[in-house]
């Protein structure tokens, strides 16, 4: 079989499906993107195929409602330009497997519509009850509304393409109408278990080290994982709540990981990024606050390996795979309250729920588990069988995935 795969990130949500196709030998797999990861593969069993828009969108001349919709239909038409220049050279996918939302596949079954198309949607935007408006006091303002609801026309289009619809959690796919929600299958992306697992007390001992910075085992030592610092996943609120922590208890240490990059959401009009903006906010012991960069996968595993309690924040919005993988490594976990953890997390059982606008009690929750090694037994164990006995793990998705695909085929 000849599979295509689509994504603005190569390897993204397709990591292992991609790999998975490719390993075996009997498929020859594409992967059609803009960008590259840096986590991504580079054993070259995939075949890259980048694209790059033909322009910049002139937002200054579209209508406001318009603007993402325009990036969008320049991506598709990228795309569909590297599409015609892969089938001149012979490839015509059985198989294409792209994510619905940036534009990158609306335009592909024009140049291959016998190939069966696996859409993967991963939001379906609101103008209440997620996102839009969260946490603000007044209405969600008519101009804003019908903005947003605008940004679901690239995702509609690619839901009457589709043959087979794909959606990661229960909770992303009821942001949908109703009457598209028949259309998704409910899978996980997986979680490889076997990576992101608890140590033994004997691996523990050593302690964290990663290049110049060294924390003891016996250090409390509080992480907090994020592609980028921004308020959709409760930068804002962590950063307070830490502050408060750190005035708590003086031994303990905080690691950040994560770029200044905004990933969703706006970023700041006074041109700082939102982790200086912190800095300049709150105090912080600097000798016991510690920033990283974004990690390849042996150092991130590390850290929540050695992290005595893991904070994971989002307003209602995507599920962050940070979570999952936390959980599946066994860390005792402090989340917000919202929707999308709440689908994982039942309060006081595989972790902490706390108020997403409630730093205090944030820095009370952490600072309580910090004191009761028990208790953050107690919680991994039960966080990493979560993963296990309800399918998260990524042999239980991988092979719901294969048999969706085995039956699209069919």
């Amino acid at each position: 079989m000849r599979i295509l795969f689509v994504h603005s990130n190569y390897p993204a949500q397709f990591r292992h499906l991609s790999q998975h196709y490719a390993a075996s030998g009997e498929h020859e797999v594409v992967f059609l993107s803009q960008g590259k990861e840096w986590t991504a593969p580079s054993d070259g069993s995939v075949k890259l195929q980048r694209y790059q828009l033909g322009r910049d969108p002139q937002g200054a001349l579209c209508h406001p409602y318009l603007k993402r919709f325009e990036s969008a239909v320049l991506t598709g038409q990228a795309c569909l330009r590297e599409a015609m220049k892969l089938r001149q050279g012979g490839f015509t996918p059985d198989l294409i497997v792209g994510h619905s939302g940036f534009g990158s596949t609306l335009y592909l079954k024009e140049v291959w519509p016998e190939a069966r198309f696996l859409g993967y949607f991963e939001w379906y935007y609101r103008t209440n009850g997620s996102d839009v408006g969260f946490g603000e006091k007044d209405p969600v303002s008519p101009d804003t509304a019908c903005r947003v609801h605008t940004y679901n026309a690239p995702i509609v289009m690619d839901l009457g393409l589709s043959d087979r619809a794909l959606c990661p959690t229960r909770w992303q796919a009821q942001q949908f109408p109703e009457f598209l929600q028949e259309r998704l299958d409910v899978i996980f992306d997986g979680i490889n278990t076997e990576l992101f697992r608890p140590l033994t007390a004997a691996e523990r001992q050593p302690g964290l080290t990663l290049g110049d910075l060294h924390i003891p085992s016996d250090v409390p030592l509080v992480t907090y994982t994020t592609r980028g610092f921004e308020p959709y996943r409760g930068w804002p609120q962590v950063a307070e709540g830490l502050s408060l922590l750190m005035k708590r208890n003086a031994q303990v240490r905080v690691l950040l990981v994560g770029s200044d990059e905004v990933a969703y959401g706006a970023a700041r009009g006074d041109g700082r990024s939102w982790r200086q903006w912190a800095l300049d906010s709150f105090e912080f012991d600097p000798s016991r606050l510690h920033w990283l960069p974004p990690l390849q996968y042996d150092d991130y595993r590390k850290v929540l390996q050695h992290s005595w309690v893991h904070v994971y924040w989002t307003i209602p919005f995507i599920l962050s795979w940070g979570l999952m993988e936390s959980l599946s490594t066994g860390c005792a976990v402090v989340a917000s309250d919202t929707p999308p953890v709440q689908e994982v997390i039942s309060a006081g059982k595989q972790g902490l729920l706390v108020d997403f606008f409630d730093p205090e009690s944030l820095a009370a929750r952490v600072d309580e588990l910090l004191a009761d090694p028990q208790r953050r037994l107690a919680l991994g164990k039960k966080a990493r069988q979560t993963i296990l006995k309800r399918g998260y793990d990524l042999e239980s998705c991988l092979k719901q995935q294969l048999q969706l695909v085995d039956a699209l085929m069919a």
